[in-house]
């Protein structure tokens, strides 16, 4: 990942997802139905015992975050994928 990224992006993945969940309104129970991942693996990855992710794993849980009326922006799941080391979300430009 360029340093660019990472000092817009420090976050751990653990600190990401609980910031953005918080941000977000929504319970890790509202998260796991949303996105088909285990209540308790959301948990798991947000106290940092489980690290590391598959980058399914991370998009899902994002949309899960901004499902609904939700204060974040699809765009801020890149906080998620890059603190989990995967590439940002691809933003292409129509011309």
């Amino acid at each position: 990942m360029s340093s660019l990224l990472r000092e817009r992006y420090p976050l751990k993945f653990s600190q990401a997802l609980h910031q953005l969940r918080i941000k977000s309104g929504k319970s890790r129970y509202r998260m796991a139905r949303y996105s088909g991942v285990d209540e308790s693996y959301i948990l798991r990855l947000e106290k940092g015992q489980k690290v590391h992710p598959s980058r399914d794993v991370v998009i899902k849980l994002g949309l899960s975050l901004v499902h609904g009326d939700s204060n974040l922006d699809i765009w801020e799941i890149d906080a998620l994928l890059l603190a989990a080391d995967h590439a940002p979300l691809d933003r292409r430009i129509s011309l």
